[in-house]
């Protein structure tokens, strides 16, 4: 069997930073790649802390309840230039739909060239092309009689190519946020990767079960004029794994110019995120650097348009 080199394997490692599992033989998440672990987004990326936002588009790959208070046509782009020349793209699209907010994404992720070894573990002196590929789609809703209560759930397919060979999984992901003190303070919680196992030729494994909670605060326009500021904070628990902790801030300027920093722990090494954001009219330009010591540094940008009422 040809196997994907050691450089490979410390690509993949390093993508820790992300949520993504990549562990050993015979652990949780050990043979799959979560494309949607990574964090869509330039301005969540920032933040750290993303389960009990507002909700937006973005909310799709964090807590689908957040779609709920989706009230416009939104369409959102996020590319991340990541570790040793790889690179993540996502496309998001979500709009208003019944009592509340339907959303659909795509992602690619290129982990480039890689080399490649045989079974006893002797170079090939070759490369192989490695890429994974996922589809997302979720709903947010307005529980029934239940003030400032919403609900979601999403599902997704992922499939990871690695030389010649490829696995596929499906997943679904639950959540619940709830607006508090007139919709300054949400409290949302989600699960993530209920789903199947996924399998690479002979090596099967399941999907990292990850559990989250969190908090926002955000102040009302009179607190501040012309300012708007949010703080967010999350607890993180994926299968297995040790508990992760998240949080950061947001300020807008005159409801144009956003700067942002946030900081996270466990998979993400206990780096900083610094991060600024431009709004126009429906337009919103946003961008997140991190840099993770040993690692390089990544770039993450995203832009997000809003149509129609």
């Amino acid at each position: 069997m040809r196997k994907i080199g050691l450089p490979a394997l410390v690509l993949v490692v390093a993508m820790l930073v992300a949520g993504v599992a990549w562990a050993g033989e015979g652990t949780a998440g050990a043979s799959y790649l979560d494309v949607f672990g990574i964090g869509v987004g330039a301005g969540p990326a920032a933040l750290g802390a993303y389960t009990g936002a507002p909700g937006d588009v973005w909310s799709l790959t964090y807590n689908p309840a957040g779609l709920a208070n989706i009230s416009r046509i939104g369409l959102g782009v996020s590319q991340i230039q990541w570790f040793e020349d790889t690179s993540y793209s996502y496309l998001g699209v979500g709009f208003p739909r019944g009592e509340g907010g339907l959303a659909l994404g795509l992602s690619y992720f290129d982990l480039g060239s890689v080399s490649v070894f045989d079974g006893l573990g002797t170079d090939m002196n070759e490369t192989a092309s490695a890429y994974n590929f996922g589809f997302v789609g979720g709903y947010g809703f307005d529980v029934p009689n239940v003030c400032g209560l919403s609900g979601g759930i999403s599902g997704h397919l992922i499939q990871g190519n690695y030389d010649e060979e490829s696995a596929t999984a499906i997943g679904v992901n639950l959540g619940v946020l709830y607006g508090l003190m007139d919709e300054q303070v949400h409290v949302g919680a989600a699960v993530r990767n209920l789903g199947t196992k996924f399998k690479f030729d002979e090596d099967e494994d399941e999907q990292t079960m990850t559990f989250a909670g969190g908090v926002t605060y955000t102040t009302l326009p009179e607190q501040i004029p012309n300012v708007e500021v949010m703080v967010a904070a999350d607890v993180v628990l994926p299968q297995e794994q040790d508990m992760q902790f998240g949080g950061g801030g947001e300020v807008w300027i005159y409801d144009t110019l956003a700067l942002r920093a946030g900081y996270k722990t466990g998979a993400e090494f206990g780096n900083f995120a610094y991060g600024a954001g431009f709004r126009y009219s429906d337009f919103q330009l946003d961008y997140t650097y991190a840099d993770y010591e040993d690692l390089e540094a990544t770039h993450r940008i995203s832009l997000t348009m809003a149509f129609g009422d």
